[in-house]
């Protein structure tokens, strides 16, 4: 049985904003939970560290959060029981790579006056619009998120790695939004479904914009590697996964390995169990 417990990825989209009640695509738009969001969070945050421990404290590593307000506010509420003493140890990174998709044309939209638009352009005669394919006019293709989501993965996973060799247990949350979230998820342990998943070649300029800051605004932009892709990983089609406002999801390996990303299907739920058969060494 491992000595150390397998790091986890522990994904959290932000509580409901307006928008995220109405369904309007919001990405550059910074907007803040509602009432219902903060309570929402709340008590999600009651539930995973208070009421079923779902998620030890004293594991926690790291903290990866868009910079966006609704995304930072969950952070904070989540956050909130975490004992002090134990939650200013957290390095808490501001990670620019984990905004939402840029919907360009779209923003605020819905779907449907996403379709209409698009369809008073001339565009998809042939097949129905698949954000996810076809990307966001004057926003961001599929391309340019999966290559700045695959270094969000690369750095996260190279932190799991360093905590396994020194025998460290580590949990990495992860704060960010409802498309961001869904596609990281689909890289994560999806990566070699190439009837989905396609490489491409990580642009020169890519590392150029890269900074890490703290929640305090401390740049940390040197005390984090900034790990290289030759090539990154990007989608070519719904991954059909679902992560509502508020929602938790548990990335994870199997084995013990970090060269195995697996996606916990128990969520943040642990079973007692006399090993971890499919964490651990037993295979």
């Amino acid at each position: 049985m491992p000595k150390t417990e397998t790091p986890r990825c522990i994904i959290i989209r932000h509580g409901q904003t307006e928008w995220s009640k109405s369904g309007q695509y919001t990405g550059l738009t910074d907007l803040p939970l509602t009432p219902y969001g903060v309570k929402q969070m709340k008590a999600t945050s009651k539930s995973l560290f208070l009421g079923n421990n779902f998620i030890n404290p004293k594991n926690i590593t790291y903290v990866f959060t868009s910079p966006r307000t609704r995304a930072i506010q969950t952070k904070d509420l989540i956050l909130e029981n975490v004992p002090e003493h134990l939650r200013s140890n957290i390095k808490v990174i501001v990670d620019n790579d984990l905004r939402e998709w840029e919907y360009g044309d779209y923003e605020g939209l819905l779907t449907n006056q996403i379709v209409e638009l698009r369809k008073s352009r001339g565009l998809d005669k042939e097949r129905p619009w698949n954000i996810w394919r076809d990307g966001c006019e004057n926003g961001e293709s599929s391309k340019h998120i999966g290559c700045r989501l695959s270094h969000v993965i690369a750095r996260i996973q190279n932190l799991h790695r360093k905590s396994l060799e020194k025998g460290e247990n580590s949990d990495i949350l992860v704060f960010a939004h409802g498309h961001t979230l869904r596609y990281f998820a689909a890289l994560w342990f999806m990566k070699n479904v190439e009837s989905i998943v396609y490489k491409d070649t990580t642009p020169p300029d890519f590392y150029s914009h890269i900074e890490f800051k703290e929640a305090n605004g401390k740049d940390v932009t040197g005390e984090l590697e900034i790990i290289k892709l030759p090539k990154f990983t990007y989608l070519v089609d719904n991954p059909m996964f679902l992560l509502d406002a508020g929602g938790v999801g548990v990335l994870s390996y199997s084995h013990h390995n970090i060269d195995e990303p697996a996606l916990e299907l128990a969520g943040p739920f642990k079973p007692a169990v006399d090993e971890e058969s499919q964490h651990g060494d037993i295979k």
